[in-house]
C-alpha cells in the first residue's frame, strides 16, 4: 500500500511564516488533520485546506499531540463542524472547558496573548476521545497509535501513523515538542521548557520510548517538519544536555540578578543559533527575552517540584 499524502499546513504562529505546522494526511477514507494552531490561526488553516479541496467537515478527526495553544488552539473550531477530536486523557477536560487553559496560557503569554494566541472554543464532550497510551484508533483509513511522551507537558502524546491493517509498518511519528523545535531557515535545535509541567526524568523515559522505534521512520515535529527520527534524536538529547546543567545554574542566578541570568542564558543560545543558520532577526524574535524568561520559569518550576534532572 502506498503511503499516505500528508501536506504541511503553516499556522502561521507569531506571524512568523514556517515556525508551526499543521498536517493534513489523506487517508483511504478521509482526511485527517494533526495538529491545529492557535485559535487564531484556524480561518488561514481553513484557506489552506480548501486549497486541496478540503472543508474543515470534511475532515475524520484532529489528533493533538498536547493542549498548549500553538498545537491546538483551534480544535474547538473544528469540533464545531462536528469533527472530533483525539487527545492525551490528561488533556480532554481542558478542552471541553478551556477556562483553565486560558487563563494559564494569559500569564504565560500576557500582551502577546490576543494577538499571537487567542481564546479555544470548548467542545462538546461527545466529540473529544481520550486516548490512553498505547492505544491504536482507526481514523480515515488510518492507524493512529499513542505512544504517551511526557517530559514537555504531562497531557502528551505523539502519534505513529500506519496503514489500516494488521501487519502495517509504521509510516511515521508525529512528535509535538517531545523533540524540540528547530527554527525556521536552520538547524537550530530550541528547547522549549515552559511552566509548569516540565519534567525532565519523564522526558528521559520518552526519549526512550521513541528511541525504541523501528529504525528508518521520519519523525514530523510541530515546529520543525519532518527530520530522521533516530538522527534528530541524537542531536535533541545533546542539546538538551548541553542546555539543562546552565539553566539550573540560571535559575540560582536570578534569584538575586535576574538581569544578569538573562543576559547569560542570552550570550549562551545567540551564538548557537547564528552558527546553526539562524538569521538575527529571527533569532530575537524566537529567543528573545519573553522566550528566555519562559524557559527559565519552566525549569524554575520543576526545580521547586522535584522533576528536574541535569541531563535526559
Amino acid at each position: 500500500m502506498s503511503t499516505p499524502r500528508a501536506f504541511t499546513l503553516d499556522t502561521n504562529y507569531l506571524e512568523i511564516p514556517g515556525t508551526a505546522s499543521a498536517y493534513l494526511v489523506f487517508g483511504p477514507s478521509a482526511p485527517v488533520l494533526v495538529e491545529c494552531g492557535c485559535a487564531v490561526a484556524y480561518d488561514k488553516l481553513c484557506a489552506q485546506l480548501n486549497e486541496h479541496g478540503v472543508r474543515p467537515s470534511d475532515l475524520a478527526g484532529v489528533f493533538v499531540t498536547h493542549i498548549h495553544l500553538d498545537h491546538a488552539g483551534s480544535a474547538g473550531h473544528f469540533a464545531r463542524e462536528g469533527v472530533p477530536v483525539f487527545v492525551h486523557p490528561r488533556g480532554a477536560r481542558h478542552l471541553i472547558d478551556p477556562a483553565r487553559l486560558i487563563a494559564g496560557s494569559r500569564a504565560v503569554h500576557g500582551a502577546r496573548y490576543e494577538r499571537h494566541y487567542g481564546d479555544p472554543l470548548p467542545i462538546a464532550p461527545d466529540l473529544v476521545r481520550a486516548i490512553d497510551d498505547g492505544t491504536t484508533v482507526s481514523c480515515g483509513g488510518l492507524r493512529w497509535s499513542a505512544i504517551e511522551t511526557l517530559g514537555h507537558a504531562r497531557h502528551h502524546h505523539a502519534w505513529a501513523l500506519s496503514h489500516e491493517r494488521s501487519d502495517a509498518a509504521m509510516d511515521r511519528v508525529f512528535v509535538g515538542d517531545v523533540l524540540g523545535m528547530i527554527s525556521p531557515g536552520s538547524s537550530h535545535i530550541s528547547i522549549p521548557v515552559p511552566p509548569s509541567d516540565i519534567d525532565i526524568p519523564a522526558w528521559r523515559t520518552s526519549l526512550a520510548r521513541l528511541r525504541a522505534l523501528p529504525m528508518g521512520i521520519n519523525a514530523v515535529l510541530t515546529h520543525g517538519g519532518s527530520v530522521s527520527l533516530h538522527t534528530h534524536l541524537a542531536a535533541f538529547t545533546a542539546r538538551m544536555n548541553e542546555e539543562l546543567p546552565l539553566l539550573a545554574e540560571l535559575v540560582d542566578t536570578a534569584k538575586a540578578d535576574p538581569l544578569a541570568a538573562d543576559a547569560r542564558y542570552r550570550d549562551f543560545l545567540l551564538p548557537r543559533a547564528k552558527a546553526a543558520g539562524l538569521s538575527d532577526a529571527l533569532a530575537a524574535l524566537l529567543l528573545g527575552k519573553a522566550f528566555r524568561a519562559m524557559n527559565l520559569a519552566g525549569i524554575a518550576d520543576s526545580i521547586a517540584h522535584g522533576r528536574f534532572a541535569t541531563s535526559v
